[in-house]
């Protein structure tokens, strides 16, 4: 893995040095306070998450959209796709990732305390009606990460 350059796309560096922010701030963290600290790593990007779909459920109204309709979610989304690359075949399947890419850089530990991250996934398509199930993961050592997005059973909560 390369560093981050500054001639690289500003929204995929931007992704990479997050990345790279959240694995020193979840590495401090989980080595000062051990299963406390990865607790509370956890929660914030719990939190992290509620917070993601409450604004943009909220620019959704703006908008004129239903926020509590799930096809609502893509037309919201928070997060750009720059740097991001999915396989073309199943486009829910995604091949590259650049936040994976910096956490691999910090190697197991960097996959570990990545994965805390992904997790904010769930949280998201959550929040507007989804389950998602991912059995395949970059932070767990997979190849890729894949998306299976459906409709909560108990739709929204």
């Amino acid at each position: 893995m390369n560093p981050i350059r500054s001639t690289e796309d500003p929204a995929t560096r931007f992704a990479k040095l997050t990345a790279e922010l959240f694995y020193f701030m979840a590495e401090e963290a989980t080595e000062r306070f051990g299963e406390e600290g990865k607790k509370a790593v956890k929660e914030a990007v719990r939190k992290f998450g509620l917070q993601r779909v409450a604004d943009m459920k909220e620019e959704a109204k703006e908008r004129g959209l239903n926020p509590d309709d799930p096809r609502t979610y893509p037309a919201v989304r928070d997060m750009p796709s720059n740097g991001w690359e999915s396989d073309p075949k199943s486009p829910m399947v995604t091949t590259v990732c650049p936040m994976a890419e910096m956490w691999e850089r910090f190697g197991k530990r960097g996959r570990e305390l990545g994965a805390l991250y992904c997790e904010v996934d769930h949280t998201l398509f959550e929040g507007f009606g989804l389950k998602l199930d991912r059995p395949l993961c970059k932070t767990n050592g997979d190849a890729v990460c894949d998306f299976r997005v459906s409709l909560k059973p108990e739709g929204l909560k």
